[in-house]
């Protein structure tokens, strides 16, 4: 949206997004609101706590009104998950809604509009960068996966053969925008994110003898399409010889034949290992003044909030291993949203382990109040019979 209506529209599209999926929950719920009131209490007390102690502990976060607005987006979508899954309706899920093919349609175009982009600055030899400051490659690549994962996983739940092939070009189109960023964690994360959802949807018929031959059909309506624009934008072509390189480079550092070759993965390596060993200087209270993030979702609990984070903690650590457990043990039947939502928890969940603050990476607390809502509600149903 950005490169179709500049900073206004890229701003507003968030803002319409996240309004979106407030109001569902809000829809959702109805008149019986009021009785998630409780736990938004509890749950903002704790965070109000964790607040305060990094107010004290002078963190840089209290200087960057951005940032705190993601804080607080990231809390507010914490609760609108739990609502939805505590509310869980079955009577409108559908891969099949026309809407979807109009959001489709304009996913097309500005991926379409930002490739072209790619390819105007790569006269500037701007590597992986895209001109811009506010874009910052990892976030780039971060938010097209997303975008990419929704409408591959649309395209494999739908079984109109038109609407299959639109959503596959949308998906493939957002991958050559992740690999215009040349980032590896976003397709390390968005190809385990989609090895979960087969593995989720296993018991279904999505994926099947027969929808695998639609889902063929699909790409070969689409792969002239494909064709055409990968020819088109020699850029993509550029980039994706930097990604390659950079996977050479992580895979010679691991096998200790590249040294510290691979800035980005020493710097993480680096990174942890200094924190580990000053563990006594923030493991109570968490760190003085702190700014940076350590690129790893669990140690930047400890390293923000002390002692006082283990809730958090325990809440992550749970909510992740019992959907991977339900996945793979488990016979769900998930339907559309459970799929898509719990898909890019994991990718969000996963990515938060080498990239992203806990500010920044969304999907990934929607997800988190929406399992926490979900195990509550089956467990409630269970007490019952």
């Amino acid at each position: 949206m950005y490169f179709v209506g500049g900073q206004s529209a890229r701003m507003g599209s968030l803002v319409v997004g996240f309004g979106l999926i407030v109001g569902a929950a809000f829809l959702r719920a109805g008149g019986q609101i009021g009785k998630h009131l409780p736990f938004v209490v509890l749950t903002g007390s704790y965070f109000i706590l964790l607040a305060m102690l990094t107010r004290f502990q002078d963190h840089a976060i209290w200087y960057d009104r951005q940032q705190q607005i993601f804080t607080v987006v990231c809390l507010v979508l914490f609760w609108v998950g739990y609502i939805l899954a505590r509310e869980k309706r079955h009577d409108f899920v559908s891969a099949n809604q026309l809407s979807l093919v109009g959001l489709g349609v304009l996913a097309l175009l500005c991926l379409v509009r930002f490739l072209g982009y790619v390819k105007l600055i790569s006269f500037e030899g701007s590597a992986r960068g895209f001109g811009d400051t506010t874009l910052n490659p990892v976030g780039v690549a971060f938010a097209n996966t997303c975008l990419g994962l929704v409408f591959l996983m649309l395209a494999m739940l739908n079984k109109n053969l038109l609407r299959k092939a639109l959503y596959l070009l949308v998906a493939f189109a957002a991958v050559f925008v992740v690999f215009s960023s040349a980032s590896r964690g976003a397709i390390i994360w968005g190809s385990l994110a989609m090895v979960f959802f087969c593995v989720l949807n296993r018991h279904r018929g999505y994926l099947t003898g027969r929808s695998l031959v639609v889902t063929l059909l699909s790409m070969a309506l689409l792969l002239p399409g494909l064709v055409v624009l990968y020819q088109s934008n020699y850029a993509i072509t550029e980039r994706l010889d930097i990604l390659i390189d950079r996977f050479t480079q992580m895979f010679d550092l691991f096998r200790k034949y590249g040294g510290d070759s691979d800035q980005s993965v020493s710097a993480r390596q680096y990174a942890w290992s200094s924190y580990l060993s000053t563990i006594d200087q923030w493991i109570i209270f968490g760190e003085k003044r702190q700014y940076g993030y350590p690129h790893n979702q669990w140690l930047e609990i400890f390293v923000k909030f002390g002692l006082l984070g283990t809730p958090m903690f325990l809440m992550s650590i749970i909510l992740f291993f019992k959907i991977s457990w339900s996945a793979l043990r488990e016979k769900l039947n998930p339907d559309v949203e459970f799929s898509i939502i719990t898909t890019l928890f994991m990718f969000g969940y996963l990515s938060s382990m080498t990239s992203l603050s806990l500010q920044v990476n969304r999907v990934m607390w929607l997800g988190f109040g929406y399992l926490l809502g979900f195990y509550l509600q089956r467990s409630k149903r269970q007490n019952r019979v």
